[in-house]
């Protein structure tokens, strides 16, 4: 199980190292992107944070950022109890990227539903 999770984890940081204008924010890191990965897909299949170019990358934000909602209670929680080992430089980026990609969801959340529409 252990190595599956590091090749997941590898997986997404690859992937995740690319940061572009229109999510301008750096990959916390392997463990960070493993963690939020491997407890989203417990609650929604097709989650993906990492490709900001994704259909459901909105959605899969939402998991993290709809603030107050259960589901982001008991998402945060299982994401936040998976990063416990987690390196601390990792965990500082994300402390610290956490506040502005919230604000830069809240800014950004109505081209999901503007997608959607246009469907």
């Amino acid at each position: 199980m252990r190595f599956i999770t590091a090749i997941v984890a590898a997986a997404v940081a690859a992937v995740a190292s690319a940061q572009t204008p229109y999510f301008p924010f750096s990959p916390e890191g392997a463990c960070v992107a493993a963690c939020t990965s491997t407890v989203g897909k417990t609650f929604f299949a097709l989650y993906d944070d990492v490709d900001e170019t994704g259909p459901f990358f909105l959605t899969s934000l939402a998991y993290t950022y709809e603030r107050g909602s259960p589901t982001t209670i008991q998402f945060m929680t299982q994401a936040g109890t998976c990063m416990t080992p987690c390196p601390t430089a990792e965990l500082d980026l994300y402390r610290a990227q956490y506040p502005l990609k919230l604000k830069w969801y809240q800014a950004n959340k109505s081209a999901s539903l503007r997608r959607r529409s246009n469907e």
